[in-house]
């Protein structure tokens, strides 16, 4: 056994450094290119309100500073909500939040999410259907997050530049969001953001 250690000994020393770069390489990659597209970097309120803060690059290059302070107002739970229901085997639940920021900040489309007990994620986009047999039901891709008369400055999705609000949008509002989730399941926490990977994970009310 010793000779066998003697005779690769070599080998055995050059494969630190080996070992070292593959390691390096794959940190690269986990840092560089799968963090920032996930909610890697959240801000944990401890509280059923938080603040997040975020700097960022626009479509125009020019970096942006996003803050908005979120609030966890209340929580429903019902099998049916206007049009729209669970799935077979879920429970929907209402949120309402409250927003404040400057009303100048772009805010349009944010991402909300319930975590239960393990950290398991449920979104809006998810486990509802039509209320009634035949209806239709399409996802939404983000939830609006702003008022709908006053909406303030919204993203051009073709150009990226900013449109200005035409009616100025008050610096509190609030919103409701529906998220289902399975009826064993019950709600822990709820995560927000507007842009990977930054977001705030706040407390739930008692119930």
């Amino acid at each position: 056994m010793r000779a066998w250690w003697r005779r690769n000994a070599r080998w055995l020393a050059l494969m630190i450094p080996l070992l070292a770069l593959a390691l390096a390489a794959s940190s690269f990659r986990l840092v560089t290119l799968y963090l920032p597209w996930e909610w890697s970097r959240p801000t944990v309120a401890n509280a059923t309100s938080g603040t997040l803060r975020q700097d960022f690059t626009g479509f125009d290059g020019e970096r942006w500073r996003r803050e908005v302070r979120v609030e966890v107002l209340g929580l429903e739970q019902a099998a049916l909500f206007g049009d729209t229901k669970a799935a077979a085997g879920g429970v929907l639940w209402r949120v309402l939040l409250a927003f404040e920021a400057d009303p100048e900040q772009h805010l349009d489309g944010c991402e909300v999410e319930l975590l239960d007990a393990d950290g398991t994620r449920y979104d809006f986009r998810s486990g509802q259907e039509p209320a009634e047999k035949g209806g239709y039901f399409v996802p939404p891709v983000l939830v609006p997050c702003v008022p709908e008369e006053a909406p303030g400055p919204t993203l051009d999705p073709l150009s990226g530049e900013l449109t200005p609000s035409p009616v100025t949008r008050p610096r509190t509002w609030h919103e409701r969001v529906l998220i289902a989730m399975p009826e064993e399941v019950a709600p822990a926490a709820l995560r927000i953001g507007w842009r990977r990977p930054e977001c705030l994970v706040l407390q739930l009310p008692t119930r």
